[in-house]
């Protein structure tokens, strides 16, 4: 009953890990991608604010969607099973002995 539970609780954890990093890699990285982009336009004399950094942050998805997905899968999955199997949660905790009288 209780590796059911562990499991249960993993699957559960994958699945929400998985959808904030997947995000959180896209967000980040694409600001990054933009944010730079703004900074050499703006060094090389152009129009920072002309709207071409957010073009280029959504390529940086779309060129970099393979290593964000499987970056947020490895870590995801490495963080719902540690998670579960470490015994942190309370009912993921193996029941402690009755104690000796």
């Amino acid at each position: 009953m209780m590796l059911l539970k562990r499991i249960a609780t993993s699957i559960v954890l994958f699945v929400f890990f998985f959808v904030v990093l997947y995000f959180a890699i896209a967000m980040v990285g694409g600001f990054m991608a933009g944010f730079k982009h703004g900074l050499m336009a703006g060094a090389s004399g152009q129009d920072p604010h002309d709207g071409s950094g957010r073009q280029i942050g959504t390529d940086f998805v779309k060129n970099n969607i393979l290593a964000i997905t499987l970056s947020a899968l490895v870590i995801s999955l490495i963080l719902s099973l540690g998670l579960s199997f470490s015994g942190i949660l309370s009912w993921c905790k193996k029941p402690s002995p009755p104690p000796k009288t």
